[in-house]
């Protein structure tokens, strides 16, 4: 039997998280009859579609909404849905929206765990605003003013692979213990992409549950991990 059936693994967190878990399944929104009527002691939710430009809202439901029910009902002994941070933005986008509604079916269930990531830094994340500032691209559009929380792809793993996970349920914000402007990211890596005019802001959170105060093993900096995963 796997220990872990985990989503989405064919890009991102899912993606990392199969390659460097033991015992894992990975599994794609088409494959999910496979999975069926299977027992598995942990699920991790990391698939989402993310596409911003919708053609087909039913099946934009059925990869987001529905899937994670019909996840949830294969009763696993522990469910672990990955969520955003950007839920708390006051203009959510509609990724962020339905993050949301996901989270209220997670949420019914008892043990399980949702975890509300900043963003993440690893090795099969995609091509962002980092790996354009490191590679002196002309230009981007966020200002220097701009704030980011980074964590660790291998945080997560390690969080998993530890089963330091086990002990929670409810919501955790998987963040980095302080954000860093955009400008400060610049100067790190000695680049000279110009930055440009939006504004992006990791909110403040009125009431957080920070990994990093409830373990003192994530307690990290954004720009330590920032430092950690490049040099």
């Amino acid at each position: 039997m796997a220990e872990y059936l985990i989503s989405g693994n064919k890009s991102g967190l899912g993606k990392y998280l199969y390659d460097n878990l033991p015992k894992s399944l990975g599994f794609g929104r088409k494959d999910f009859n496979l999975v069926k009527g299977e027992d598995f002691n942990t699920i991790i939710h990391c698939a989402f579609n993310k596409n911003s430009s919708i053609s087909d809202y039913y099946k934009y439901l059925k990869d987001n909404i529905f899937l994670t029910q019909e996840l949830l009902n294969l009763r696993p002994k522990k469910f672990v849905y990955i969520s955003t941070v950007d839920v708390y933005q006051l203009d959510p986008t509609m990724y962020a929206l339905f993050k949301k509604f996901a989270e209220s079916i997670v949420i019914k269930n008892k043990d399980a765990l949702i975890l509300r990531c900043s963003m993440m830094l690893g090795p099969t994340m995609k091509p962002n605003h980092i790996t354009k500032i490191k590679s002196n691209e002309s230009k981007i559009g966020l200002s220097g003013d701009s704030t980011f929380n980074y964590i660790l792809m291998d945080d997560i793993r390690e969080f998993i692979a530890s089963g330091d996970y086990l002990q929670y349920s409810g919501i955790i914000d998987f963040m980095a213990n302080g954000s860093v402007k955009l400008s400060e990211v610049k100067n790190y890596f000695n680049s000279n992409t110009e930055l440009g005019d939006y504004t992006y802001e990791t909110l403040d959170l009125a009431f957080p549950r920070y990994i990093h105060t409830l373990n003192n093993k994530y307690n990290k900096s954004s720009l330590e991990n920032l430092k950690k995963y490049y040099e």
